[in-house]
C-alpha cells in the first residue's frame, strides 16, 4: 500500500515584507527566516487623485548632532537605522550625541557615544536591548582588533574584571571614533581607552 504524497508548500522568495510586530517597517525575510535588517515603509499613495494637492510634508528633521554622527561612520549601518531613528527618544534632554556606529549585541543595533554616557540600543521583533553606562561610572573602555569586541567596564580593568557591558564592532575606524569620543566626553584622567 502506498502512502499518499502531499505537494510541498511553496517556501517564500527572499524579499522585504512588513514587519509581522511593526507596521511602520519592512523586514527583510531570507527566504528561510526573518533577518535583523529593517527599513522604514513607503508611503503609500492614494488611488484616487486628491481634489486639492498639498505640498508634501517635511520629512522629519534628524537632530543636528545625530546627523553630524553619521555623517562620521565609517562602516555599515544597515540594519541598525531604525535603531538611529530611535535615539532620540532615548536622549535625556540636553545629552548630545557625539559619535555612533552599527554594532552587534542581542541583535544588530547601534553603539552610541554622548556628551554623558555610553549607550547601545537594540531593537528586535520579539525583544530589545538597551545597555549604558554613565560616565560617572565608567573606569575603562577597551576595544579588541582581533575579536572586534567593545567593551565598557565600571571597575579597573583587570584579565579578571567583567565588563558592564559588551558588543562586536567590526569597523575599526568607527571603534576608534566611538574611543576618541569617549576620551573628550569622559573629561576625566581615570578614563582608560586601550
Amino acid at each position: 500500500m502506498s502512502h499518499p504524497t502531499f505537494p510541498q508548500a511553496p517556501s517564500r522568495p527572499p524579499s522585504w515584507l512588513p514587519d509581522p510586530l511593526d507596521d511602520s517597517l519592512l523586514r527583510y525575510w531570507d527566504g528561510h527566516r526573518w533577518t535583523f535588517y529593517t527599513a522604514a515603509c513607503p508611503v503609500a499613495t492614494p488611488s484616487a487623485p486628491e481634489p486639492v494637492r498639498q505640498a508634501p510634508r517635511p520629512a522629519p528633521a534628524v537632530r543636528p548632532d545625530i546627523a553630524a554622527a553619521l555623517r562620521n561612520v565609517r562602516g555599515m549601518l544597515a540594519g541598525s537605522m531604525k535603531e538611529v531613528n530611535l535615539l532620540p527618544g532615548y536622549l535625556r534632554p540636553e545629552e548630545q550625541l557625539l559619535a555612533l556606529t552599527g554594532a552587534q549585541g542581542e541583535g544588530l543595533g547601534v553603539l552610541a557615544c554622548t556628551n554623558r554616557r555610553l549607550l547601545f540600543l537594540f531593537v528586535g521583533v520579539l525583544r530589545r536591548q538597551f545597555l549604558e553606562v554613565d560616565w560617572n561610572q565608567t573606569k575603562h573602555i577597551f576595544y579588541s582588533p582581533a575579536t572586534k569586541t567593545f567593551s565598557v567596564y565600571t571597575t579597573k580593568y583587570t584579565k579578571r574584571a567583567v565588563p558592564a557591558f559588551t558588543v562586536r564592532v567590526n569597523n575599526l575606524d568607527d571603534a576608534n571614533s566611538i574611543a576618541h569620543a569617549a576620551q573628550s566626553a569622559s573629561a576625566a584622567p581615570r578614563l582608560d581607552v586601550v
